[in-house]
């Protein structure tokens, strides 16, 4: 592992968000309802089959009557506090890894500043325990 992967990784301090967060597809038409809970919205994605979206517990009800599809979760959020970038090599295949061998799934998704991820809820305290395992 090269040596400014291995700072990096020392460096993300994992956090975990408080609350459940929940997943879901939404048409692009829908977008004005979506925008009245954008305080709640945590990300939105755009694929070739609609808009993806991630979203507070909070959210969950109100956003259920833009969707066909059933909305999934819940997740926990752990966001990394050190700052990243996408021409960082290898440090998602890294956390991915990690959790992997703990066999936890995730979601990675990156924000311009930070890497995130989503964890089944009942395995937020393990995937949290596997991530800061990469700080040693």
């Amino acid at each position: 592992m090269a040596d400014d992967l291995r700072a990096l990784l020392r460096s993300l301090s994992p956090l975990l968000a408080e609350g459940k967060y929940f997943i879901g597809t939404f048409s692009e038409a829908q977008m004005m309802g979506l925008a009245n809970y954008l305080p709640h919205i945590i990300c939105i994605f755009r694929e070739q089959e609609g808009l993806t979206v991630v979203f507070e517990e909070k959210a969950r009800e109100p956003l259920s009557i833009y969707t066909e599809k059933k909305i999934q979760g819940p997740f926990a959020l752990i966001t990394f506090k050190q700052e990243t970038s996408l021409l960082d090599v290898g440090i998602t295949a890294e956390f991915s890894a990690a959790l992997s061998r703990a066999k936890i799934p995730a979601n990675v998704f990156a924000g311009y500043h930070h890497d995130h991820v989503l964890v089944p809820y009942e395995s937020r305290e393990a995937a949290l325990t596997s991530l800061k395992k990469l700080q040693k």
